[in-house]
């Protein structure tokens, strides 16, 4: 069908749900703001044995005729009296004694008292960016930002909320807070109450100088307007962070008023995306620099501006080191007399690479080109299934209050951001409470409590550590560090990507390792491109170690002699019997792949896969592949084997067909293995099918009609009754929940009933027509990780939810016969339209469905975004990343050659976004409609399958200007629409089908002969083409050309995993109807 979607008719609604950085907008209170007061930055804590410390003020020591020093302290009971030192106190405390009093009217106990070592830290991890709006701008060395995010905007409704209702009525008793303490105040401008650090006292203890934690402002308030923090008020941490940009310092002692100027002018009151790179000052002060919309780091900005010059790096010295070795065993040791200190647990084996290796990997973290971790691609589901483990494990072993690993040793530790665990060494003792830990498997490493470390097992250890060190060969440095353009540049053109990287050499205990990206067209050479953009400058060449190089003359041992390989396919009973079948490849009523639903032959294929692992893990014989042998193959991303036929070969890849599924994909030729006569004794599962009884109504199935055929077949047990057998396969007579699926299709004038002539030489079309499907399907599809997981689902006994890109989303209902005036979302054609809804969702619900859409999306992006070749059918629904790289629930539009038009469900605005930036979405996201609702105009029996643009364009016009519509009923997958004008008056469909009346007058259709052309032509390609000899390389390019075509790749183009989860949920329904 000829779509035509223009992005200009969406009406523009970004679906920004940014947490406010004010009271004014998250509670309806006006802001804390400053009054008269100096910008100076206020005199820290210092520490001593006080508890309240430094004031502004200049106040002498009560012995000042005897020591004559500056009375920074203070007595800890009266809070009044000042002394320079603990000697001055203790000698002045004879007289003072009779004195001294406690001005802690109500508070019998310092315990009570909140301090910002109370309070959560903030678990933004270093070196990761997030976004975020600055609050509060004092200069460059200063200032406040707020995390945009939904966890954020939630602690600040929670605090507000908590905090006007614990101080709704006045205090009758006076309470002096202590510097340093966190408090309830009520600030002067609008008398609600916020969290407020208490930085200074004045002397006589009647004003406080506040900072507001949560929004980063300051003023002087009377120490009546002072409460201490009620115990019922959740110690989030600080939602305002306290920043200063990283690695510069002003040209001269401080910050210029310039500076200052330019700066604020670039970033207060926007929302900018924040690297935090270095965490400061027991957590309260974070190193961070921002990226400017210029496309520049702020930290640049300032020295070419000459505001700033580069801060020095000092490096830490020999003597230094061994100072925080020794701290760390000694904050270790102090609390572990009788502890278990898991020493048993050593770190496993990392992975083993040869120079000259070639990986598909992904990385996992990024430092700079000289340091960041990768991850084999092949080897995903291994991680995987290895999480899950570690999810079981930790669920069943309970908190030790003995545990308390050593240094060096390896334990599970539950990751900050996603709260799920991980394999991880134990680094450092930070404090008593606290270890720095590094996750073997990934590559980065953070700081968390000891109560978030879990004991491991003897077999989580198993596995070989999965992080890969590396770093770029070839390659140095420009000045003496990688520049920050450099890193960001980088960062953003290898992340989230498969990357091709070849092993070059190894220096200290990394590889080095020349990077390629395929996916970019031309490929591209990532040392190479950093030269020619100036980032780096080429380096000599590494000189392989004599333990790098694993090569050596392969053994002179004479080839067994093997058995002849016989295989065979499983057959459909052709005399006229009904089977039960569960389709796993849908591409169109002509062309699907169906599996026989027998549980006997399910078990015995899950079998057949761990028979397949034990014999490829074993089997290291280099294997040729040839063209119409079976053999034994990997999926790139879960690492487990599949039988397949090879169909095609191409220099490095051959193209197989996944003959238990029906499935075709290019792989790798270090990917295949050889296989046995015993692993072949099984039928082949896959079962070639085609819709008997229909064709097109026009040239080629519309995508109206693939999507009616999916919605009945996917996920369904199917009836089929054989009527035609070839070669290609079955000719079949299909039912559907007791529905005849040819009947329906014509009913619904999806499909047309083929002429007399056709009827009598049906087997011969379609047999001619199956050798071109079967060409497309064993060439077409290039797809990885998308697949790997529903597949490796299936050798599993327990179903799984499994993410996808569903067309059958559930859309709303809107009431019957109950005009209204409609808002257009997005227009396909007067058969497929969008409206957003005229109820509101529950917004509760509708953020929790958003806060667990950012974990999903934020857990498996690395995972899934970089190897999804496939593309989602227009009208799928699918997470998108949307421009400020936040994720959202959306509907395909558009499919276009490198990118996609997408529509946000919740939101009704669209734009087009990169293959790069979308993800499968679990169905459980999906329970909550979507705010945009599906529509089809009335008298949808009349309608054409494909629209002239004239008219197309006349319907959107007149859909997006003053019309009434009614609901007239509901077809099962969209609402049914009467629109009516309101200046023009009528019906919108018969002014429609007037002018498409008018439209085929003037235009008629092509002579029959034209026809009878074109489809000699698709034959004559079809019949000259060899099924078991196929040319590979005009294949691929074939492969390539339709998949960049949307227009021709109709069905090429749904979504692998789509399939997949259909056939996988049918499998689990018909296999374990019990479990729910």
């Amino acid at each position: 069908m000829n779509r035509s979607f223009s992005p200009n008719l969406v009406r523009p609604n970004q679906p920004l749900r940014k947490p406010s950085s004010s009271p004014v907008a998250a509670f309806t209170a006006s802001p804390p703001r400053h009054l008269s007061i100096s910008r100076g930055t206020p005199v820290r804590p210092a520490s001593a044995h006080f508890s309240t410390v430094v004031f502004v003020s200049t106040f002498w020591c009560r012995l000042i005729y005897e020591c004559s020093l500056t009375g920074n302290f203070r007595c800890t009971r009266c809070k009044k009296m000042p002394y320079c030192s603990v000697v001055c106190q203790t000698e002045d405390w004879k007289a003072h004694r009779h004195v001294c009093k406690s001005v802690d009217h109500n508070d019998s106990s310092s315990s009570q008292r909140v301090y910002l070592k109370d309070l959560h830290t903030n678990k933004i991890n270093k070196g990761g960016d997030f976004q975020a709006c600055v609050v509060e701008f004092y200069s460059p060395g200063r200032f406040f930002l707020v995390a945009q995010n939904p966890e954020m905007l939630k602690a600040l409704q929670s605090i507000a909320k908590e905090l006007q209702k614990a101080y709704s009525s006045p205090s009758v008793m006076t309470y002096v807070p202590c510097v340093g303490e966190v408090c309830a105040v009520q600030f002067s401008c609008d008398l609600n109450w916020y969290r407020g650090l208490v930085q200074t006292l004045t002397e006589d203890q009647k004003m406080a100088y506040i900072l507001y934690i949560d929004f980063g402002n300051e003023e002087n308030v009377p120490v009546d307007r002072i409460r201490p923090l009620a115990a019922n008020i959740q110690p989030f941490c600080p939602c305002a962070m306290e920043c200063r940009i990283a690695g510069v310092v002003p040209v001269v002692s401080k910050w210029s008023g310039e500076s200052c100027i330019a700066t604020s002018q670039l970033i207060v009151g926007k929302t900018v995306t924040v690297r935090l790179v270095e965490t400061q000052e027991d957590g309260r002060i974070h190193a961070v620099d921002i990226l400017l919309s210029m496309g520049k780091r702020l930290s640049t900005f300032l020295i070419e501006h000459g505001y700033a010059q580069e801060e020095m790096v000092i490096a830490p010295t020999e003597q230094d080191i061994n100072a925080l070795v020794s701290a760390s065993l000694a904050n270790f040791r102090r609390l572990s007399l009788g502890k278990d200190d898991n020493t048993w647990a050593e770190p496993p084996e990392p992975l083993t690479q040869a120079v000259g290796d070639k990986l598909s990997v992904v990385i996992t973290h990024f430092q700079s080109p000289d340091e960041f971790i990768v991850q084999k691609v092949e080897n995903a589901g291994v991680i995987q299934d290895l999480q899950l483990k570690l999810r079981e494990h930790c669920s069943q072993v309970a908190a030790p209050h003995n545990f308390r690993p050593a240094p060096g040793t390896v334990c599970c530790a539950q990751f900050s951001e996603d709260k799920q665990w991980y394999r991880a060494k134990v680094m450092a003792y930070s404090s008593e409470e606290r270890v720095c830990v590094g996750y073997l498997d990934f590559g980065n490493s953070e700081e968390v409590d000891l109560g978030h470390l879990r004991r491991i097992s003897t077999s989580l250890l198993a596995l070989p550590m999965q992080a890969m060190p590396c770093g770029l060969a070839g390659v140095r440095p420009v000045a003496e560090r990688w520049s920050e353009d450099c890193l960001v540049a980088l960062q953003r053109r290898v992340s989230n990507r498969i990357l091709r990287i070849e092993i070059q050499g190894a220096h200290e205990g990394k590889a080095l390792v020349a990077m390629i990206d395929e996916a970019s067209d031309p490929q591209a050479n990532v040392a190479e491109l950093l030269i020619s953009a100036g980032y780096a400058a080429p380096a000599p060449a590494p000189v392989p170690q004599a333990d790098e190089t694993t090569t050596s003359a392969e053994p002179n041992v004479s080839p067994p002699v093997t058995e002849p390989l016989v295989w065979s396919s499983i057959e459909l009973p052709c005399d006229g019997q009904t089977v039960a079948l569960l389709a796993s490849v849908v591409e169109n009523p002509g062309d699907f792949y169906c599996q026989i639903a027998n549980p006997a032959d399910h078990q015995q294929l899950i079998n057949l896969g761990a028979e397949l692992k034990q014999h490829c893990e074993a089997d290291t014989l280099p294997f040729v592949p040839k063209v119409g042998q079976p053999c034994c193959t990997i999926f790139p991303g879960d690492g487990a084997w599949y039988r397949a036929m090879v169909k095609g070969l191409c220099e490095d890849k051959v193209a197989v067909n996944f003959v238990d599924y029906g499935y075709s994909m290019t792989v790798e030729k270090g990917n295949l293995r050889s296989i046995t006569p015993q692993l072949l004794t099984l039928p082949f599962q896959a079962v070639h099918c085609w819709l008997t009884g229909v064709e097109p109504q026009g040239s080629e199935w519309s995508s109206e009609a693939l999507l009616w055929f999916q919605t009945q077949v996917e996920a369904k047990q199917l009836s089929a009754r054989v009527l035609s057998v070839t070669e290609q396969g079955y000719g079949v007579e299909l039912e559907s929940r007791g529905q005849n699926v040819a009947a329906a299709l014509i009913s619904e004038h999806l499909a047309k009933v083929p002429g007399e002539a056709a009827k009598e030489t049906q087997t011969e079309t379609l047999s001619g027509n199956k050798q071109e499907s079967v060409k497309k399907n064993e060439h077409h599809q290039l797809q990885t990780d998308a697949s790997s997981k529903e597949i490796t689902e299936r050798q599993t006994a327990a179903p799984a939810e499994v993410p996808s890109f569903p067309v059958d989303w559930k859309t709303v209902e809107l009431p019957l016969n109950e005009p209204f005036q409609p808002y257009v979302a997005a227009v396909i054609s007067p058969s497929l339209f969008y409206l957003l809804c005229p109820t509101q969702a529950d917004q509760q619900k509708l953020q929790q469905v958003m806060m667990e859409l950012h974990t999903y999306c934020s857990n498996n992006q690395a995972t899934l975004s970089s190897v999804v070749k496939s593309r989602p059918a227009p009208g799928a629904a699918c997470c998108a990343q949307f421009s400020d790289n936040n994720w959202y629930r959306a509907v395909v539009l558009e499919v276009g050659e490198n990118d996609m038009s997408v529509i946000y469900a919740d939101y009704g605005n669209s734009e087009k976004v990169p293959f790069s930036r979308i993800l499968p979405v679990p169905m459980h996201l999906l329970q909550l409609p979507f705010q945009i609702t599906r529509c089809t105009l009335a008298g949808k029996e009349h309608f054409p399958p494909e629209w002239p643009k004239k008219i197309q364009q006349m319907f959107q016009t007149t859909l997006l200007g003053d019309v009434i519509a009614t609901v007239h009923s509901f077809d099962g997958s969209a609402n049914v629409l009467h629109v009516t004008p309101t200046e023009k008056g009528g019906e919108l469909t018969t002014m429609i089908l007037d002018a498409l009346h008018s439209h085929t007058k003037n235009k008629p259709c092509p002579a029959a002969s034209q026809k009878t052309d074109k489809a000699d032509s698709s034959t004559s390609v079809s019949t000259t083409a060899t099924p078991d000899c196929p040319e590979p390389k005009e294949a691929l390019e074939t492969q390539k050309e339709q998949e960049s075509n949307p227009q021709t790749s109709g069905c090429c183009c749904l979504s692998l995993k789509t399939k997949v989860r259909a056939h996988l949920t049918a499998l689990q329904s018909f296999f374990f109807p019990k479990i729910l």
